[in-house]
């Protein structure tokens, strides 16, 4: 895909993998389309995320990076991380030139990684954590990133702005009233994150 000659900005997400890094990238591509209807978003992720389905069923063109998932113990796999990040960053870069990034703004998850080591020093990167703790990618990210963002306080990303996680605009502007007609709030947890888990293992819980 080559960049089309519009006087839009050009803003590319990376947050690929779990719902919990896609669903708040998203939101925020809707964001930047209804502030700006001339603006191009372009989605970073895998073939092995969820995201593979769920990008472009919303509307936004993904553009596929190798995936660099981090061994959580040492393992053979550990020694390939060198030669892994550096391709998946010089694909990463190819993309951003590609479309013409003027931002890159991360989400977490193994396919931010490689985005914010692509962009950096080239284009302008914005981190935001959603989770009460922050991974390794945006740890990484929030070093060189201009902007930083979480969505609670002690993150563990410094000077993190709280701001609250992007919710689907559909959900802010129906969320509260369609509750009132229907009855109490409905919690719904996202298929597949750790939390997720958590959250449908208490309520199957027997009641004491």
């Amino acid at each position: 895909m080559t960049a089309p000659d519009r006087m839009g900005p050009c803003v590319v997400v990376a947050g690929g993998g779990t719902a919990g890094h896609i669903e708040p990238a998203l939101a925020l591509a809707d964001a930047v389309m209804r502030a700006r209807p001339d603006a191009r978003v372009v989605a970073l992720g895998t073939a092995r995320g969820l995201e593979s389905k769920i990008v472009p069923a919303r509307g936004y063109p993904l553009e596929m990076i190798p995936p660099v998932p981090m061994p959580r113990k040492p393992s053979p796999d550990l020694l390939k991380m060198p030669l892994k990040v550096r391709d998946a960053i010089k694909q990463t870069r190819a993309v951003l030139d590609r479309v013409g990034a003027d931002v890159v703004v991360g989400f977490g998850g193994y396919v931010s990684l490689p985005a914010y080591l692509a962009a950096r020093g080239k284009v302008p990167i914005v981190v935001h954590e959603a989770n009460a703790r922050a991974g390794l990618a945006n740890k990484v990210g929030a070093k060189f990133a201009a902007k930083v963002a979480a969505a609670v306080p002690g993150s563990g990303l410094p000077d993190a702005q709280v701001i609250g996680i992007p919710l689907r605009y559909s959900i802010k502007k129906n969320g509260p009233r369609g509750a009132a007609r229907a009855g109490p709030p409905v919690l719904r947890p996202a298929p597949d994150g750790p939390g997720a888990v958590r959250v449908r293992w208490l309520a199957g819980r027997p009641k004491s």
